[in-house]
């Protein structure tokens, strides 16, 4: 608070009045002892003490008006005091009053103060959630222009995509009219085969079981024959539908061949091959003479060449050319592509009783190395050939047989072992490395060949070897099932064993060679050795000799 300079002002009145009143009184107790005169007065004359006296009520009167004075200002002092309290009394109501309007006030404020806060809280959260808003509303815009955007982009993604569908279901059908004229191609064998009459063999009738004598070291030539003869829808096509020609030498012979060893009338009697024999050596210097020779070489020459002789190549009717399609248009990665060619290619140039009865379609595939780029190729075989001494090296690398039993014996093989064997893959380096079209030059890469088709009629030959005969025993069944070596699995899948080649001897050069044949009349397995034909128990089928070729005929397909 201020200080009150009214209460200082009186407290100094106060004091000089308290030391005014200790002088009089001072004074007057002087007086009192002297009659009322000062104490040297007594000893005064007369006159000077009628001055003394004159003085002295100069004195009182001064004196008489300082009181009347320290009176008047003491009344002042009191009424100014009363003033002051008044006007102490009216300041300190205003200030009250001040302060109660400013309590009042601080109330009010404080109140509106609250009711501001929670207004400025309100419109604070109210602003936030504008805000919030605006920003959801920013970000919705955004989003709506980015679905917009994408709407766009699928929208021409659709577009490209519908393209490429429509692209896509163009090649699918492409694909499926090229896989249809694929499988009408493969079903062409089988649809000229129907047209082959069947033989007309009464009930219980003997079967035909003619042997074939030997001219001078033609064990090999007659086996074969034998095998041949009974291939059934070969015989048949022979014996009914084929049309001499002068062109077929080889043919003609074969023919005449046929005829005499399925003669009813003949009572079993020995062929001798004797004209066939000398067309084989006209034909092939190989045959001449009386030098010993293989079945498989044989087989090989006579199937091809009477492949050459019937065959029967389409030619287009507008310019009476080949419909021939350019292999330099032609993407060797492409694999549908490489095998349109093929089949195109085919379907041209392969049109004869032996490409439908003994020809299968191999597929070879390499991968660079490299650049990883696939190449693709197709091609034909008439039989399989399986090297049984690479075969057992090849599980005994793997571990999977030892390389001999008891230091000496070859291990068994087995003929799925073989079929294994064959569709491996192999890595090409060094001399072996494989061109690369994308590389432009020679490369290391992983190669492998596998049946893409299998004939009608399959003949594989087991390789033991020039020379010195590898020996060892070849589990083989007499039904085949390829379901899982083969590529395209239309086709031929299980084949049945009809015909054995057996090799007697050292080597291949040097020995015998006999058959076992399964005859079509009473489905018995039969001896052929030369001219002597018996009948054999199941402990005896192919069991004189070491199998050698393999004849199997398809009689599950796969449609």
């Amino acid at each position: 608070m201020e200080p009150n300079p009214n209460k200082n002002q009186k407290s100094k009145q106060d004091k000089r009045q308290s030391k005014q009143y200790n002088i009089d009184k001072n004074s007057s107790n002087k007086l009192k002892k002297n009659n009322g005169l000062p104490l040297k007065e007594t000893f005064l004359p007369e006159e000077k003490k009628g001055e003394v006296k004159d003085k002295k009520n100069k004195i009182e009167e001064k004196s008489a008006k300082k009181e009347k004075k320290k009176e008047s200002k003491k009344n002042n002092i009191i009424n100014d005091s009363d003033t002051y309290n008044k006007k102490k009394e009216k300041v300190k109501d205003e200030q009250m009053e001040k302060d109660k309007k400013i309590s009042d006030k601080k109330i009010n404020n404080n109140s509106k103060g609250k009711a501001k806060m929670k207004y400025e809280l309100k419109l604070k959260e109210v602003n936030e959630k504008e805000n919030e808003v605006k920003s959801k509303k920013a970000k919705i815009t955004v989003a709506e222009e980015k679905i917009k955007k994408l709407k766009n982009e699928l929208s021409e993604d659709k577009k490209i995509l519908d393209k490429e569908i429509e692209s896509f279901n163009k090649k699918v059908k492409e694909k499926e009219k090229e896989l249809a004229e694929k499988e009408k191609l493969l079903n062409q064998r089988e649809e000229r085969l129907n047209k082959v009459k069947e033989f007309s063999v009464p009930p219980n009738s003997p079967p035909i079981l003619i042997g074939l004598e030997n001219i001078g070291a033609t064990c090999y030539m007659n086996a074969s024959l034998q095998c041949l003869s009974n291939t059934k829808n070969f015989t048949k096509f022979f014996l009914f539908d084929y049309k001499k020609e002068e062109k077929n030498i080889m043919a003609n012979e074969y023919y005449r061949l046929i005829k005499k060893l399925w003669k009813k009338d003949n009572n079993n009697k020995p062929v001798k091959p004797t004209s066939f024999k000398e067309v084989l050596s006209k034909e092939n210097s190989l045959f001449a003479g009386v030098t010993a020779n293989d079945s498989k070489d044989f087989i090989n020459f006579l199937i091809e060449r009477l492949h050459q002789e019937l065959n029967e190549p389409k030619v287009n009717k507008d310019n009476n050319n080949t419909n021939e399609i350019d292999i330099n248009n032609i993407n060797q990665s492409d694999e549908m592509g490489m095998l349109k060619l093929f089949f195109s290619d085919f379907e041209i140039k392969y049109n004869s009783i032996i490409s439908n009865l003994f020809y299968g379609i191999l597929e070879s595939k390499s991968l660079c190395n490299i650049c990883k780029d696939i190449k693709f190729n197709f091609q034909i075989y008439s039989f399989l050939e399986f090297h049984l001494q690479q075969v057992n090296l090849y599980f005994s690398n793997l571990g999977k047989r030892p390389l001999l039993i008891n230091g000496n014996q070859n291990p068994d093989i087995d003929l799925y072992e073989c079929l294994e064997y064959f569709s491996k893959v192999e890595l090409m380096s060094g001399q072996n490395q494989m061109y690369c079209n994308r590389c432009k030059k020679e490369c290391d890469s992983l190669y492998s060949t596998k049946l893409f088709s299998g004939p009608n009629y399959l003949i594989i030959y087991l390789n033991r070897g020039k020379g010195a005969v590898y020996e060892c025993k070849v589990n083989f069944p007499e039904q085949l099932n390829l379901i899982n070596y083969l590529g395209f699995q239309n086709g031929p899948i299980i084949y049945d064993l009809y015909a054995v080649v057996c090799h007697l001897g050292p080597s291949s050069m040097n020995g015998h060679f006999v058959a076992y044949c399964k005859n079509r009349i009473d489905n018995k397995w039969y001896l052929y050795n030369d001219a002597i034909v018996s009948l054999c128990t199941k402990s005896q089928q192919y069991n004189d000799g070491m199998p050698y070729i393999l004849f199997y005929q398809a009689i599950i397909r796969n449609n």
